[in-house]
């Protein structure tokens, strides 16, 4: 039946979903250990809520999250941080902390403790 199929789809997509997400979670805390990174994600039901933005324009990103979704301005990364993804059509971008501690380790001067603060 039709539902079966939607229901066994959906639980395709989140084990999929969620063998990307461990990836993911690797990944970033192979490559950022001093970070704490949380990656959160989830199974979005996108059928009709697909036309309720219709065309974004270049520099925004169709959210799913609201109802109905809307078109919304891509972020830009602040001073401090640096981009990890670009904005497409139905992500937002991705920014991470820099820390400068680990960039500039003297930055403080010897023998101070070096604190990351997000941002500059």
């Amino acid at each position: 039946s039709f539902q079966s199929l939607h229901e066994d789809i959906q639980h395709y997509f989140e084990a999929l979903l969620q063998g990307l997400q461990n990836q993911v979670r690797n990944h970033l805390q192979k490559s950022y250990a001093v970070h704490k990174v949380e990656v959160d994600a989830q199974v979005i039901d996108v059928g009709e809520s697909l036309l309720d933005c219709g065309l974004c324009k270049s520099d925004e990103f169709c959210n799913f999250q609201k109802t109905p979704s809307q078109c919304e301005k891509c972020t830009l990364c602040p001073a401090g941080f640096f981009q990890m993804s670009e904005c497409s059509a139905n992500t937002d971008r991705i920014c991470q902390d820099r820390d400068e501690c680990i960039e500039s380790p003297n930055i403080c001067g010897e023998r101070v403790k070096c604190l990351n603060t997000p941002g500059k």
